[in-house]
């Protein structure tokens, strides 16, 4: 990871840092020697800590040198996209700045800072915070991921409300993941143009087909092997509702909450698969709040 300098105390992470250091007590390991090349990321707990002891002290380290990882990257271009439909702005995600994570049995929380530029001033970056909850576990193949946006602020801002409002999701959005759409659902939903497919104003549909790849192949390849793979070739976008106040039925495409039915095609594929998915967006009203779940098979 290269030389790397600490920043300044902050009392969160090392809230987190105590939690640790209580787990390591636990187990009978905190009288445990630590050497100066030792990475507490070796332990999962941290992508972006190069010390030890700065790590237990509170402080956050910023490599100077360090790899931007896609699977981050798609988490943080999530959120990005869910501030940008609360708000009718068009930010384009640009990198990656620092990344703090949390693992679970069951899932992974990851803070993560980057940065974003307005298409018509692509030299004055804002800076966004997020904090995405997921379920990506590349030991054990799942058939569905899903992905949960409980922040996405710019940097600075008031304090968010973390709590997900369960109740405020229509029922018809939950349980179990839908199945392929039928000939006679598909008559109740929007079909998405091909001109909006390449509309610029659209261009998180694509990002829904990299979540969608990302499921398929999430396991037996690694993040920077499923990247290489790009670019997806977005063929046709099926978008169901139900009926929140939409005026007219390409509202769906901007609705809160949505099923997507996507065909897609990667090119690298040498089989020359053509893919479906299904994924499902739902949102509770909340800032920042956004959630994707994802289903995809090959054709």
């Amino acid at each position: 990871m290269g030389d790397s300098s600490p920043e300044e105390y902050d009392p969160d992470y090392a809230r987190f840092a105590a939690e640790i250091r209580a787990l390591l007590k636990e187990n009978g390991e905190d009288k445990k020697p630590f050497s100066s090349s030792y990475d507490p990321a070796d332990g999962g707990w941290s992508t972006y800590v190069t010390d030890a002891n700065a790590f237990f002290a509170g402080r956050r380290i910023k490599p100077q040198a360090w790899r931007v990882h896609y699977d981050r990257g798609l988490c943080a271009r999530l959120a990005l996209y869910c501030y940008n439909l609360q708000n009718g702005t068009a930010y384009d995600f640009q990198v990656i700045i620092q990344i703090h994570e949390q693992n679970r049995l069951s899932f992974t929380k990851s803070f993560i800072t980057f940065d974003a530029v307005n298409p018509s001033d692509p030299t004055s970056p804002l800076t966004f915070e997020t904090c995405v909850k997921h379920v990506d576990d590349q030991v054990t193949f799942v058939p569905k991921l899903w992905w949960e946006t409980h922040i996405c602020r710019v940097e600075g801002s008031d304090e968010a409300d973390y709590e997900w409002d369960e109740g405020a999701v229509n029922d018809y959005y939950k349980d179990e993941m839908p199945e392929w759409l039928s000939d006679d659902r598909q008559q109740r939903c929007y079909v998405v143009e091909q001109s909006e497919l390449h509309d610029k104003k659209n261009g998180w549909l694509p990002l829904l087909t990299e979540f969608a790849f990302f499921t398929k192949w999430n396991g037996p390849l690694s993040p920077g092997e499923i990247e290489d793979c790009r670019p997806l070739i977005t063929q046709h976008v099926v978008v169901e509702t139900h009926g929140e106040g939409e005026k007219e039925p390409r509202d769906k495409l901007i609705a809160a909450n949505a099923i997507f039915y996507i065909t897609f095609d990667c090119v690298e594929d040498p089989t020359k698969g053509r893919y479906r998915a299904v994924v499902r967006k739902t949102m509770d009203g909340k800032p920042g709040h956004m959630r994707l779940e994802v289903t995809c098979s090959r054709v």
